[in-house]
């Protein structure tokens, strides 16, 4: 079973990078918001690699009950996230987004390596759930697309290499939209440089989970802290993220929700204020990360 305590830290309370751009509209003079958004999420993923590949050696990662070799191939992971951080970079010139400082609350190997699943998972969905807004722009959708397949190839490795769960999430990938793909990453970021643009993303109050790895039927508890004084009124639903559908469940009062059937992998939770896709518009809460695991038979009591 999915271990609960290596997903912690992604409900944690999130840290602001600043002023939050407006929504971004499907136009030229978004691309730069864009970019670094896409930079943004690099720069992390660059950190991230860079600053456990320091801590741990290939000997700790065996100490710890993985095979040498997996180190190694983190290392090739850590090149790839610094040739995208150099290619966004280069792109943007002067305009881009300096690295922040961060904080991993990883304590092992293998910590790390469950921390580098969900950062690539939600990579990927980063990516794709960005890629409408570059239609209007073929060479940089084509290179979104390029590194949203690298994001992707290297979450399948890490979730069946490594953790020894399934190696995709179903036959579709989830697409996150730029704020919901930023309240993932933004418990890890301390501070940023005051000179970095704003980038486009709207800043959502973090959800916990009474659970991260529910079984399906049960009852568990959402939690969070509404923006501004009072909290909203009106209904509330929880939006389960699972490829291209969106399953709604009622909250209640005291903030107890029914999970749905058929969420396999990860998927994506946050609370509504409508039976609608979440957007900028009626998301309450940030998203928060929720496992299913299944084995090859598709069962998912493993």
């Amino acid at each position: 079973m999915f271990k609960t305590a290596i997903l912690l830290p992604l409900v944690t309370a999130a840290a602001v990078l600043g002023a939050p751009a407006p929504s971004i509209p499907s136009s030229t003079s978004s691309l730069p918001f864009l970019l670094n958004f896409a930079l943004t999420l690099e720069h992390l993923e660059n950190a991230f690699y860079s600053q456990g590949l320091a801590k741990y050696t290939a000997q700790d990662f065996e100490q710890d009950g993985l095979p040498a070799w997996v180190y190694g191939r983190f290392v090739q992971i850590l090149e790839h996230e610094a040739t995208h951080v150099k290619f966004l970079t280069d792109a943007l010139g002067d305009n881009a987004v300096k690295a922040c400082e961060y904080d991993f609350p990883y304590d092992s190997p293998k910590a790390f390596a469950a921390m580098s699943m969900v950062f690539e998972t939600v990579g990927a969905s980063a990516y794709l759930g960005s890629a409408k807004f570059l239609a209007n722009n073929a060479d940089y959708l084509t290179a979104a697309g390029s590194i949203l397949a690298v994001e992707a190839r290297q979450a399948s490795w890490v979730t069946a290499s490594v953790m020894k769960l399934q190696p995709w999430n179903g036959a579709f990938e989830v697409p996150l939209t730029p704020s919901g793909a930023f309240s993932l990453a933004s418990p890890f970021i301390k501070s940023c440089p005051s000179t970095n643009p704003p980038i486009p993303v709207t800043v959502f109050p973090a959800l916990q989970l009474s659970t991260s790895s529910p079984a399906h039927g049960s009852t568990i508890t959402a939690t969070y802290k509404p923006a501004g004084a009072t909290p909203p009124s009106g209904s509330a639903f929880v939006a389960w993220l699972d490829g291209l559908q969106v399953l709604y469940t009622p909250l209640g009062k005291g903030g107890e929700t029914t999970v749905p059937a058929n969420l396999t992998g990860t998927a994506y939770a946050a609370v509504v204020n409508a039976k609608e896709p979440p957007s900028d518009e009626n998301m309450l809460t940030g998203f928060a990360v929720v496992q299913f695991p299944f084995d090859s038979r598709a069962r998912t009591d493993v």
